[in-house]
């Protein structure tokens, strides 16, 4: 087993790795599937770079655990935040940290029975831990994409953080992060998340995403607690993977996950405030 590196690709690495996992630009600045390569010289690019090609790092979950409290506590809770707002334009990948942090930041207090971990996610279907194709995440992560539901998945994330730096919002990243916040407060009391997302869309505030990349900044603005919810934002408490699947009215054939399932309208402003000064 090869390590990946901890840095999000970019440049030839984002286009050879995408090449072989199958995805491609297109016009509009959105990201489509396409058919993975297979082609030698792409692996051997992708090896020189020092990415391994489908290959699967085993991590326990206890070394999950111990690695993002460690991780978590190597960051600064504005740097989080602003790199947040950056990836609402000018670094797509940094759409995630939000997310990755809210869950880690708490867990070294969160209760435990004995030895066991807390109930935080990490229950392996088999064996003691998880398989992560970690050149995948952090491609998936260069592309856009965020997600709140696979815990194993943001200490790639946290881990690459730490060692490869935060990025800064722009002033156009605090226009949109703006827009988007008066889009979201201006919902009528009662709206879905659904229409939210439509909403967003017809905006037009954040070029080039699919309907799950605009989910996934939803979701980082319900983690943070911008978004109101049912559910206690994972930034202000521990929350269990119990309670997480207990507000999951959907259940898990819905693509809208807690916190933000919980939204019903509204935003909080003192939080959006916070996020537009950092």
């Amino acid at each position: 087993m090869t390590a990946a590196p901890r840095r999000i690709p970019a440049g030839p690495e984002l286009d050879v790795l995408m090449r072989l996992y199958g995805y491609r630009f297109t016009r509009t600045g959105g990201v489509a599937g396409a058919e993975a390569s297979t082609a030698p010289e792409d692996l051997t690019t992708a090896g020189t770079h020092g990415w391994p090609i489908r290959e699967a790092e085993h991590i326990t979950a206890a070394e999950i655990f111990e690695r993002s409290v460690s991780a978590a506590a190597a960051l600064e809770e504005d740097a989080v935040l602003g790199a947040f707002v950056a990836g609402l334009g000018s670094a797509p990948s940094a759409r995630q940290i939000a997310i990755s942090f809210a869950w880690a930041r708490h867990l070294s207090s969160a209760p435990r029975d004995g030895d066991a971990l807390p109930d935080c996610g990490l229950v392996p279907r088999d064996g003691d831990g998880f398989d992560v194709d970690v050149t995948e995440v952090l491609l998936r992560l260069a592309l856009g994409w965020a997600w709140n539901e696979l815990p194993q998945r943001y200490l790639p994330d946290l881990e690459t953080a730490v060692t490869a730096g935060l990025p800064s919002p722009t002033a156009e990243d605090r226009e949109r992060l703006r827009a988007l916040l008066d889009v979201a407060a201006a919902q009528p009391a009662g709206t879905r998340v659904g229409e939210l997302e439509k909403a967003v869309a017809r905006a037009k505030i954040v070029p080039g995403t699919d309907k799950y990349q605009r989910y996934g900044i939803l979701i980082g603005l319900a983690e943070i607690g911008i978004l109101p919810s049912t559910l206690t934002p994972s930034w202000d408490r521990f929350v269990s993977h119990t309670e997480f699947a207990d507000a999951w009215s959907g259940g898990p054939r819905s693509d809208i996950t807690p916190p933000l399932s919980g939204w019903r309208g509204g935003i909080d402003a003192g939080r959006a405030e916070r996020l537009l000064g950092v």
